[in-house]
């Protein structure tokens, strides 16, 4: 069974606010609608009733874990079900409290298992949001439906349920192992590692690693490594390139505990694990003080990051950190890459620089050019920070390019709202640029001026803050 905390509000008398915290679902009377998420990742705003007829209501959005002193922009996911919803009655659901500023479009389902946006006529961004003051930030959606329970969501909800599903999907390949690394803290549930590799072919290989959901509703790159995985398993030309010249450990859920409890970014304790790998130059091992979710990432001699970092027979050559952000709707997939080409850098840091241009020109070759522009320059400010990539240059240097990439939410470069097939396509995209790149002299390419493969003009805007 899945331990979940499971909270169910009923918001069925006029102005009045009902706070229930159970174990079931709503038990109202049939004409009243009723408000849940006693469910996985179920993250239900504050509901208020807005009018006499039951068609108005505010949903504002609350903080992780309810923990008020998390900042305003961590206030982003929510996850919840509507029973007893009047069929073809136009509702109005005013979500109020956005921890962001940008226009977009949310998603409902009748079974949790199809999903669709909104229509865009009927989602309405009020004027005069500004985040340091929350109730300016509302999102209106007036809808009609055609079924009496409905779920509605941030994005396309993908759960520790969903992931098991489509690993049990895969489980048949002879390339494929899983296993686990270590227990959530809070639920005690595993953190897993997918390996992925030919194990009949014994020429030199390289590793490629990659973890997602570090924030746990940040659910993008979940559909994105389903797309990298099944390219790489494919009985294809692509697939079996793939698996002899690598290993593939890819951790799929970094933050499970978040996931279940239906926060955004944080974990059970309201920790931000992305600038949390606390660590001393001279030990590739995390301090005791770091989170235990990075430090099962970061392992052992057997197994994680440091064993695989030390592995002289395939060397770790690329590192992705997956990640999902809140933009303007036409904004792309993109990437932080750090450093740049002056010569304030050293040679191993303009190395560094150049071996990840190179790599997101490929990406957005095979992504039919919608991957953002890189910046002019990386900067180096994450060097006095603790996220993975900080890490990763303290070990190995311009050795492992590693490097994050975020996807949208928005229509992302394409002329519709990106769907999980458009995400799924984005990892075919990274398996094939994976295949491309002889990735430790990738760096000796000089791709920076060639910006002809990105159809999107540059946003400078999405490069003025580091990620978190």
């Amino acid at each position: 069974m899945i331990m979940s905390r499971r909270i169910t509000l009923s918001a069925c008398s006029v102005l009045i606010l009902i706070f229930l915290i159970t174990l079931g679902g709503c038990s109202v009377s049939e004409n009243e609608i009723c408000f849940s998420a006693d469910f996985e990742s179920g993250n239900l705003p504050v509901i208020k009733q807005l009018d006499k007829t039951g068609s108005a209501w505010e949903l504002a959005l609350r903080d992780d874990n309810n923990n008020t002193s998390l900042p305003n922009n961590f206030r982003t996911w929510w996850y919840l079900r509507a029973d007893n919803v009047p069929v073809q009655k136009k509702l109005s659901l005013e979500f109020s409290r956005l921890g962001f500023p940008y226009y977009f479009v949310p998603v409902y389902s009748y079974d949790q298992k199809n999903w669709h946006y909104f229509d865009e006529n009927d989602v309405e961004l009020m004027s005069g949001c500004n985040v340091r003051e929350p109730d300016t930030c509302r999102l209106v959606v007036r809808a009609r439906f055609t079924e009496s329970t409905v779920w509605i969501a941030r994005s396309f909800p993908y759960t520790t349920r969903d992931l098991a599903a489509f690993l049990s999907s895969v489980s048949e390949s002879p390339y494929l192992q899983v296993t686990t690394l270590g227990q959530s803290p809070h639920f005690q549930r595993p953190i897993q590692l997918i390996t992925i590799t030919d194990p009949a072919t014994h020429l030199p290989k390289q590793t490629i690693w990659i973890h997602a959901r570090t924030h746990s509703a940040e659910v993008g790159p979940s559909f994105v490594l389903e797309g990298l995985i099944h390219a790489v398993l494919a009985e294809d030309a692509l697939g079996r390139a793939l698996r002899q010249q690598f290993i593939f450990n890819i951790v799929p859920m970094h933050n499970p505990d978040g996931v279940i409890l239906g926060n955004y970014r944080t974990n059970a304790s309201s920790v931000n694990l992305e600038n949390s790998w606390l660590f001393n130059f001279g030990s590739p091992y995390l301090s005791s003080a770091a989170p235990l979710e990075n430090r099962i990432l970061n392992g052992n001699e057997t197994a994680g990051m440091v064993s695989i970092m030390k592995d002289r027979q395939a060397p770790v050559v690329l590192a992705l950190n997956l990640h999902s952000s809140n933009s303007d709707p036409d904004t792309a997939a993109f990437f932080f890459p750090h450093f740049g080409s002056d010569a304030k850098y050293s040679a191993s840091e303009q190395n560094l620089w150049r071996q990840q241009l190179a790599f997101i020109k490929s990406v957005a070759s095979h992504f039919d050019g919608r991957v953002e522009q890189p910046p002019l320059e990386g900067g180096s400010l994450f060097l006095t920070s603790y996220y993975p990539e900080s890490w990763w240059w303290a070990n190995k240097e311009d050795a492992v390019n590693a490097i994050t990439l975020e996807t949208t939410y928005g229509r992302a470069g394409f002329d519709h709202w990106i769907t999980q097939d458009d995400l799924r396509s984005l990892g075919v995209a990274l398996a094939k640029s994976i295949n491309d790149l002889n990735l430790p002299h990738s760096g000796n390419l000089n791709v920076a001026n060639e910006l002809s493969v990105f159809r999107l003009p540059f946003k400078p805007e999405i490069y003025q803050r580091p990620p978190e």
